[in-house]
């Protein structure tokens, strides 16, 4: 077979709302007050007459998969097939959903509605429908304008190391055992160690025109945007100054589109430097009640974030730049799977029941819940809710994409993914280089380790997750599969 020239578009667009609008991230209800900085979404379409794939990153929490419908029937209406593009996001904390607050439905489901939090939105704040209508036009615009902008162009890629992500799940003694806190304070006398390690590794995919002049650049880089958490304002977080970065060191007109790598059990905060100046700062963290200001500069951090992935890149580039495919072997490929939801016991169950029965006893229309009592109550609603779920289906089905660029694997998945699961990816697949891409396609909560579910804490119990280690086990093997089957050749 000879090989097809590659077809490259790009496009990128703000997703920044004029008015305010629910955000999501944390557990407390929160309206945006202001800007920080720009919200963008960046599409890459590739093409050769035979395979066509669109990446769309967007800088949200997760996926809005109530929007998916109306952004790939707008695709197919112009000709694009739903079933090449793929979305994923850079999990900042300080973005939307661009739809209702997921966290209150679950709440409904559980609690009377008379009882829960009242919180008063702002006068001028975007309706859920007017959010959504929002999002779904600039989302499908951009995914139009990516694939007309098609031109013939070439890929490479490169492998780097650059120091962004810290394991947040600090573990700590307690009669002889080890207890696993997420954001634990590592100042207390009892800190022993942290649950995992940590990946510094980032993969790059660099786009080129038909002349050898970089495009784009893909950035898979594990390790969520959450230096700012907690706060009212809308921003990118640490990919707003990294986007400036990149461009500063290639050209202004240089497109950056993250992907962000398995990264369940990291975060872009550093626990051993910052936790005896926020000893308070870490217990309002993990209660996640209200906004949280911590004793390090956010900014400074942001920013030596984005010159450290940026150091990466242009070393990235060095490699990269000799060795531009023109006509680069491309395979995509999607797989559907389920996984077995994970389970809570009969006898969980009825513990967790007989909590929401106290709770309804503890409060009324007239003496609601605060939001700290809201929060604390996360976890029996969780068990009711996750024994309602297994009942009605006890498996949790998602669509994967695999794609094969060169000596390149683009493996997807739609969990927060503790990341020794890419690692054993990495290490055992065929490809010579992986980019492995959660939070894609879907929204499948927290998937933890065997060392996380006996640790215990938020991020690894039945409440806080949807799928367990076996899951893990069970995603890794079916997507090496896959994988060794486009590199068969």
């Amino acid at each position: 077979m000879n090989p097809r020239t590659l077809l490259i578009g790009w496009a990128q667009t703000s997703i920044t709302p004029t008015r305010p609008l629910l955000m999501e991230g944390q557990m407390y209800m929160r309206y945006s007050q202001y800007v920080h900085d720009p919200l963008t979404a960046t599409a890459l379409a590739l093409d050769n007459g035979e395979t066509s794939a669109v990446f769309v990153s967007m800088d949200m929490t997760e996926v809005p998969e109530h929007a998916l419908p109306g952004i790939c029937w707008a695709a197919s209406e112009a000709g694009i097939d739903p079933d090449c593009i793929s979305f994923n996001v850079t999990h900042t904390h300080n973005a939307s959903s661009f739809y209702n607050d997921f966290m209150r439905c679950e709440n409904e489901q559980v609690y009377d509605p008379a009882i829960l939090p009242h919180f008063d939105a702002p006068e001028d704040v975007l309706s859920p429908d007017e959010s959504e209508a929002f999002f779904i036009g600039k989302i499908a615009a951009l995914i139009k304008q990516a694939w007309a902008s098609r031109a013939p162009g070439g890929i490479s890629s490169a492998h780097e190391y650059a120091a962004v992500a810290f394991n947040r799940r600090p573990q700590f003694e307690r009669d002889g055992k080890l207890e696993s806190v997420m954001y634990g304070d590592c100042s207390r006398e009892d800190f022993r160690r942290f649950e995992g390690g940590t990946d510094t590794s980032v993969e790059f995919l660099y786009t080129w025109d038909a002349a050898n002049r970089l495009t784009g650049v893909v950035c898979n880089v594990p390790c969520p945007s959450q230096v700012y958490e907690l706060h009212c304002f809308l921003s990118a977080d640490y990919w707003k100054p990294t986007r400036s970065a990149i461009r500063e060191r290639f050209g202004s007109g240089i497109y950056v589109l993250p992907m962000c790598g398995a990264a369940g059990d990291l975060c872009p905060i550093d626990l051993i430097r910052i936790s005896r100046d926020n000893k308070q700062a870490l217990l309002d963290w993990g209660g996640q009640t209200k906004e949280v200001f911590r004793n390090f500069d956010m900014t400074l951090t942001c920013q030596g974030i984005a010159g450290r992935i940026a150091d990466a890149v242009q070393r990235g580039y060095r490699e990269a730049v000799n060795t531009i495919d023109h006509a680069p072997v491309f395979r995509h490929c999607t797989f559907e799977m389920q996984l077995p939801i994970r389970q809570v016991s009969e006898a969980e169950y009825a513990e967790a029941v007989e909590q929401v029965k106290a709770i309804h006893a503890r409060f009324s229309a007239e003496h609601p819940m605060t939001m700290a009592d809201l929060v604390a109550a996360f976890e029996p609603q969780g068990v009711v809710l996750r024994y309602r779920q297994q009942r009605e289906n006890p498996n949790y089905g998602f669509r994967c994409h695999i794609v094969r660029l060169g000596d390149a694997a683009i493996a997807t998945n739609p969990f927060e993914l503790y990341h020794e699961f890419a690692l054993r990816l990495k290490a055992r697949a065929r490809a010579p280089q992986v980019f492995v891409v959660q939070l894609s396609n879907g929204c499948g909560g927290y998937l933890p380790t065997r060392a996380a579910v006996e640790g215990g804490s938020y991020s690894s119990k039945a409440a806080s997750t949807t799928c367990g280690p076996e899951g893990g086990d069970a995603l890794v093997a079916r997507t090496l599969e896959v994988i060794d089957e486009l590199f068969a050749d």
